[in-house]
């Protein structure tokens, strides 16, 4: 579950857990940068298509914009989030989290945990702040999300130096125009809306992985961080294929949503940059080989 949270874990969501951070910069002269994310290439017509894919949080000492990427942001006449989150939205989002992922009828996470391994739960929710009391009540998607997010953190990974935060603020400040490919609602949906079996599965992968954060976090970053895809598929999507109802959910269903939304793109005379967690963009599932089975020339540029 860790290489979930990493992708899609939500402003709003993130929003409900008390912690305070450091404003960082990605900024970085071209000599200076330690990370060149992938980066695809659609060109129809008179219109360009950018796919960047993105980490949702990253240790603070990463330096990624720079160079091409730069360009790319700074020249783009539309900006396309996953979710183009604002207040309102994040709002809403608490609002889903609170509706969705709170147990009921006194029922427990002991439940539907080995005794062991609530013993875990309990000992690493504490380790991280979360009060035992607390985490107790959480329906089984909404401790892992609680957990990873606090383990991550603990590794040295900010919430507020990831690159859709980063790129939002520049396209802001440019007055360049923001959409989205899918709504927050669906968005939610595809982490709570599973049964409670899934969802303890899930739960449980999560206790496993943190048991190895550290490895897993620098194997995530830095395949991210070269562009391997085939070590950004080791990192990210073989560990998620293991749960094979979530990896559904969370990659396979989106992307085909997606892929009517991206036809839209490319049928406009402009320049247009996609931002999405980099799960989406690499293997057999990823738009990249969904798109060119549509006839579409997806071009590696980076």
């Amino acid at each position: 579950m860790v290489q979930f949270i990493s992708r899609y874990i939500s402003y709003g969501l993130r929003s409900l857990f008390i912690l305070f951070f450091l404003n960082v910069s990605a900024y970085a002269a071209e000599d200076d940068l330690n990370a060149h994310p992938a980066v695809w290439l659609i060109e129809r017509d008179n219109a360009k298509v950018y796919f960047l894919g993105s980490v949702h949080l990253l240790p603070d000492d990463i330096k990624w914009y720079g160079a091409k990427v730069k360009t790319i942001v700074e020249s783009a006449n539309e900006v396309v989030f996953e979710v183009h989150m604002t207040p309102e939205k994040e709002a809403q989002a608490r609002q889903i989290t609170l509706a969705n992922g709170l147990l009921g009828n006194g029922d427990s996470l002991r439940n539907h945990l080995e005794e062991d391994e609530y013993e875990f739960l309990v000992e690493t929710a504490q380790s991280l702040g979360i009060p035992a009391a607390s985490i107790a009540g959480f329906k089984p998607w909404f401790a892992s999300i609680a957990l990873s997010v606090g383990a991550i953190q603990k590794q040295g990974w900010n919430t507020q130096s990831g690159v859709e935060q980063f790129i939002e603020k520049i396209a802001v400040r440019k007055e360049v125009p923001i959409s989205e490919l899918e709504t927050i609602e669906f968005q939610m949906s595809t982490l709570y809306d599973h049964p409670i079996d899934v969802q303890s599965d899930m739960l449980k992968d999560t206790l496993e992985q943190i048991k190895d954060i550290e490895q897993l976090t620098l194997d995530m970053v830095q395949a991210w961080a070269e562009g391997d895809e085939q070590k950004m598929s080791d990192a990210f999507i073989d560990p998620m294929q293991q749960q094979r109802e979530i990896y559904r959910k969370l990659v396979v269903e989106r992307n085909n949503n997606w892929i009517p939304v991206i036809e839209g793109l490319v049928a406009k005379e402009q320049m247009t940059l996609v931002v999405a967690g980099v799960a989406h963009f690499i293997g057999d599932d990823g738009l990249v080989e969904l798109l060119g089975a549509r006839g579409y020339d997806v071009k590696r540029i980076q």
